[in-house]
């Protein structure tokens, strides 16, 4: 009995494993199917999908199988760098050359114009008030010689003071001290000497008095600016004429006054019918030798421009002349960073404030890395080149320095030993954007 019911038990657990067995392969069959199940989309319209081939509703391109989950491309190595981002690497075979280590000749050309030193001028001043009749000097810059008449003024105290002198002079001319004073006043007020013999000539009032320039040089506003050199001239003596000295006199202009990009005046020179008074500055004269040429060049050079660096001139008028630069200051405006070099030369009888000037610099030649200018690709505040990597190119940021005949330097970033392309500018089109990696 026992036996019979251990028999029946075997058959019986036979049939439960064989029961799990089947509902576990049934459970795989159904995964299983679920992960072959693919979809298919339109490689030109993503939104068409369907779960088996066809043809889009809307192209009629043939649809295309969606990449499975965890789904790797069959690339090779040969292809999987081009796969990276168009702006990353460049697939190409263009030349590639090498950075030569060399001492070059340097030279930097630029220019600028005549100015002059704000802090060497005169004025021209008048010592007693009237009304200007005639003015011969009509706009800044113009040149002044030492004697030439510049204005003609109406002044009543001037007048009264001609009468008195030839009062004396018919009631009592042998009064010496009286004459000498009336003289005297004459002389006070401006008026030299040649001009009170001629009217004691001629015993006539005269209703106006010349004003004579005592100095030679230029004409300026009293707030001139000197002329900008962003790219984009006179010794004293005395008077010839009222005032012995007198009716202008030495002084120092401000010595904070700048070049600048323009060239402006918030005060115009005087005209014909201004009233003036006394001790006001007619005229500001800049002395011929407070003249000097400014050159401005770039920042970058800051290390290669020394004082007493050799120049050639150009004037423009077939003149050339060698000179020595005088003064370096480093110099912003506008937000651009540059040099201004100052230099001054004897060759100035043929030229005026404002004239452009050429110059080129002869600069210390210094070994020093360097590539053609068309392996560099300037993309405004960075510089790159493309450096050889295996089969493809890859932008490398780069810190140049001076330029030479078709050449630039490297000051940092590049190797001797790394290749890079010999035209950068081949590589990229006008509408690119260049992603370096550092």
């Amino acid at each position: 009995m026992r036996n019979k019911w251990k028999n029946n038990r075997i058959p019986g657990s036979l049939l439960r494993l064989g029961l799990v067995a089947l509902c576990l392969v049934w459970l795989s069959a159904c995964a299983k199917k679920e992960a072959v199940h693919d979809e298919y989309t339109c490689p030109m319209h993503p939104t068409v999908l369907a779960d088996k081939p066809g043809t889009c509703p809307v192209c009629g391109m043939d649809l295309v199988r969606k990449a499975r989950p965890g789904e790797v491309s069959a690339a090779d190595g040969d292809l999987t760098p081009l796969l990276k981002s168009t702006n990353e690497v460049v697939a190409s075979h263009v030349k590639t050359i090498k950075g030569e280590y060399r001492a070059l000749p340097l030279s930097q050309e630029t220019q600028g114009i005549i100015t002059y030193d704000t802090r060497n001028s005169y004025t021209l001043s008048v010592r007693t008030g009237g009304r200007l009749e005639k003015v011969f000097l009509k706009y800044a810059f113009q040149p002044v010689n030492k004697g030439q008449k510049v204005a003609e003024l109406y002044s009543p105290e001037l007048i009264t003071a001609q009468r008195e002198l030839l009062f004396v002079l018919e009631s009592d001319a042998g009064n010496t001290a009286l004459v000498e004073s009336a003289k005297r006043k004459l002389e006070l007020l401006g008026v030299d000497a040649d001009f009170i013999q001629k009217l004691i000539a001629r015993k006539t009032v005269a209703n106006t008095f010349p004003l004579y320039s005592p100095y030679s040089g230029y004409v300026v506003t009293a707030t001139q600016q000197t002329p900008p050199t962003l790219p984009k001239n006179p010794n004293s003596t005395s008077p010839a004429g009222m005032g012995d000295g007198g009716m202008g006199s030495p002084t120092n202009a401000s010595a904070n006054t700048p070049s600048t990009a323009s060239a402006t005046s918030s005060a115009a020179l005087l005209r014909e019918g201004d009233y003036v008074s006394a001790g006001q500055t007619l005229f500001n004269i800049v002395n011929i030798a407070a003249l000097r040429i400014e050159l401005d060049v770039p920042a970058a050079q800051a290390n290669a421009i020394r004082k007493g660096d050799v120049l050639t001139l150009d004037f423009g008028n077939g003149t050339l002349e060698d000179a020595t630069i005088d003064f370096v200051q480093p110099y912003f405006a506008q937000g651009e960073e540059f040099l201004k070099l100052r230099v001054y030369t004897k060759h100035m009888q043929d030229l005026h404030i404002g004239h452009l000037v050429r110059a080129k610099v002869h600069l210390t030649a210094k070994e020093s890395l360097w590539v053609p200018r068309d392996a560099v690709l300037d993309m405004g505040r960075d510089r790159l080149v493309f450096v050889k990597d295996g089969a493809m190119l890859k932008p490398k940021k780069v810190t140049t320095g001076v330029h030479a005949k078709g050449w630039i330097e490297i000051t940092q970033g590049l190797a001797a030993s790394e290749e890079i392309a010999a035209n950068a500018h081949y590589l990229i089109d006008s509408e690119s954007f260049v992603k370096t990696t550092p």
